[in-house]
């Protein structure tokens, strides 16, 4: 898989409290055109006791006021997992992510992009992700 820097919520960004994604995007045009696409979020690693994860797609048509779409929690011992947003109502032109970590001190890193189609799950291969920048 090749990954689009311009399509990056989040590379590597560690999360501890609450906080939006490093990168806000400017949804592609043919989006609207029905082209299936997906959220694909990668936690690289997790720790805290009792860890959890929800993550929020936010929307905005003037990249200033956000507006909550949908959220999705972290499948339990899932690293990869998905929102797609074929079929979703209420996409504006801005994207972002808004990450709620829940627990004893929770501490999570996340890279997190826009994919075509349905995005993967942790069941299929991630290996692409990691070799990326070869670590």
């Amino acid at each position: 898989m090749i990954i689009d820097s311009s399509l990056m919520f989040s590379d590597k960004q560690d999360v501890s409290a609450t906080e939006y994604s490093t990168n806000t995007l400017e949804i592609p045009p043919g989006l609207y055109a029905g082209i299936d696409m997906a959220l694909q979020i990668v936690v690289r690693s997790e720790s805290g006791t009792d860890p959890t994860l929800l993550v929020e797609l936010e929307t905005s048509a003037d990249n200033a006021t956000f507006a909550k779409l949908v959220g999705v929690p972290k499948p339990a011992g899932e690293r990869v997992f998905n929102i797609r947003l074929h079929g979703l109502s209420g996409l504006k032109k801005y994207l972002r992510l808004r990450y709620v970590p829940g627990g004893a001190a929770p501490n999570y890193n996340i890279t997190a992009m826009l994919v075509e189609g349905g995005g993967f799950s942790s069941a299929q291969s991630i290996q692409n992700i990691a070799a990326r920048g070869q670590e």
